[in-house]
């Protein structure tokens, strides 16, 4: 395997454990990097943001004073239960981003010369 290969086979894995946007750091597409990442908390921070005006700020400051992670389960899949789309439409965005994310990194390497093979 060529240097080049093992480059994007790094990021390509590391896009899969750390997520979206993490292996364009490997591949030094820092904007790219910077942008996938961005998308990616923001679709965390409104799942977030729904998650804590459905379940109310008083549950969640009840469930971290007594540290009982059984409660917290409970509301998390009370909230899953109740509002089945916007989980949908989390997991669909999200996953789609990721899988984009991956093919860009096989985009980029192609642009970038990786698949050339040396006739050395």
């Amino acid at each position: 395997m060529n240097k080049n290969k093992l480059i994007l086979f790094s990021a390509c894995m590391v896009t899969l454990l750390l997520g979206p946007g993490t292996g364009h750091l490997i591949m030094k597409e820092w904007r790219r990097a910077v942008l996938f990442i961005t998308i990616a908390l923001v679709l965390f921070l409104i799942l977030a943001s729904t998650f804590v005006s459905a379940v109310g700020h008083e549950n969640l400051e009840a469930v971290a004073k007594f540290q009982n992670i059984e409660q917290f389960k409970n509301i998390y899949y009370k909230f899953q239960e109740d509002y089945p789309n916007k989980m949908l439409m989390f997991n669909i965005l999200y996953a789609g981003l990721w899988a984009f994310t991956i093919v860009d990194l096989f985009k980029i390497a192609k642009i970038k010369g990786f698949f050339i093979k040396d006739n050395q």
